[in-house]
Parts: C-alpha cells; sequence; structure tokens
C-alpha cells in the first residue's frame, strides 16, 4: 500500500499537474495605450520569450480586490461595442508579475478548421480584464452583443486570460478563442 501511494506521488510530480482551466481571448497590447500593471510595458514582448497577458477580475485566479467600476447599459451601442469606452480602475490586482504557462486544450467556439499544436506558451500578467468595462460587458446579449459571458471576463469562475495576439499561432491554428490549461510559473 505504502509503495503505491509512493509510486502515484512519484507519478504526479514527474508528469506534472495542470493546475486550473480556463479560456483565452487575444489582445494586442502593442496597439493599446497603456496596461493596469504600474511598471510593465504595454507590449505583447515581456521579453525572454514571455507574452502579456490580463487576467479577468472575476477568475478564481484573481487576487486582490476587484476592479472599480459599475455596469451601465448606456455606454454600449446595441450591437456589441461600447460608447464611452472608459474603462475602471484595477488598483490593487495581486497577480501583477506573475507568470503562466499555458497550453491549449481546444477550441472554445466548437471551431472544427483547427487544432490545438500542444506547444505551450510562458504569459505574464501585465494587465486586468475587468468584468466591469464596456469594452467587455457590452459584448453580451443582454447589450447587443453576441459573445458568451466566459469569453470576454464576464463569468464568474473562470479563468479568463486575454493573451497578445502574438502568442495565439504557437499555441493553435483556431481562428477564435480557446480553452487553456493553466500552470503558474516562475518568470
Amino acid at each position: 500500500m505504502k509503495f503505491l501511494a509512493l509510486s502515484s506521488l512519484l507519478l504526479s510530480a514527474v508528469v506534472g499537474v495542470v493546475a486550473d482551466s480556463g479560456i483565452a481571448t487575444f489582445n494586442n497590447y502593442d496597439a493599446q495605450g497603456g496596461v493596469a500593471c504600474p511598471g510593465f510595458p504595454s507590449s505583447n514582448n515581456q521579453g525572454n520569450g514571455i507574452y502579456a497577458a490580463a487576467l479577468g477580475d472575476l477568475s478564481p485566479l484573481w487576487t486582490g480586490p476587484k476592479c472599480a467600476g459599475s455596469i451601465n447599459g448606456s455606454n454600449c451601442n446595441g450591437s456589441g461595442g461600447c460608447i464611452n469606452c472608459t474603462g475602471p480602475s484595477c488598483s490593487g490586482e495581486g497577480q501583477c508579475g506573475n507568470c503562466f504557462s499555458i497550453t491549449c486544450a481546444g477550441s472554445a467556439d466548437g471551431e472544427t478548421s483547427g487544432s490545438c499544436s500542444g506547444q505551450s506558451v510562458k504569459v505574464k500578467v501585465v494587465d486586468a480584464c475587468p468584468s466591469s468595462h464596456p469594452e467587455n460587458y457590452c459584448k453580451l446579449s443582454q447589450f447587443g452583443g453576441n459573445v458568451p459571458a466566459n469569453q470576454c471576463c464576464e463569468a464568474a469562475g473562470v479563468n479568463a486570460f486575454d493573451i497578445a495576439t502574438s502568442a495565439q499561432s504557437i499555441l493553435s491554428s483556431y481562428k477564435y478563442n480557446i480553452n487553456i490549461n493553466i500552470q503558474a510559473v516562475s518568470c
């Protein structure tokens, strides 16, 4: 019995354990005016082969206070976009500067024309994906959009990562959002 328990423990140490799962959307940080985490550049490339990422403030991996702000339908244009696209303050995000290994686990949309590459990318959290930002909540059907809540940082309990667009083709050949496996790693 002790041998079996020790073998099982050793096997999980060798194979590695997937810490979490979630959804990846993609964002061009090079074209963005800034990021929520102080001291980090608004750049897809964070150096040493590490890509930029934002973590959703409803994600179980999020630490610190939720981003300040509220949902206001008058900020939405009725077809999935926003009119007043000013975002909330996201001070105190506890994952700023932390790195994660991300691997594709399949299409988030049921897309069949692509596949996962089997490769992982390392991302660094440099931004937030706030549920109270009009760029996110205006995509929901109740505001005229057509994006599922888990794909726009609007679903509680879903680890939502908005990853640099330059990492998308490394992870998969899917055109759209993907399901991911997530593991905390050192930077």
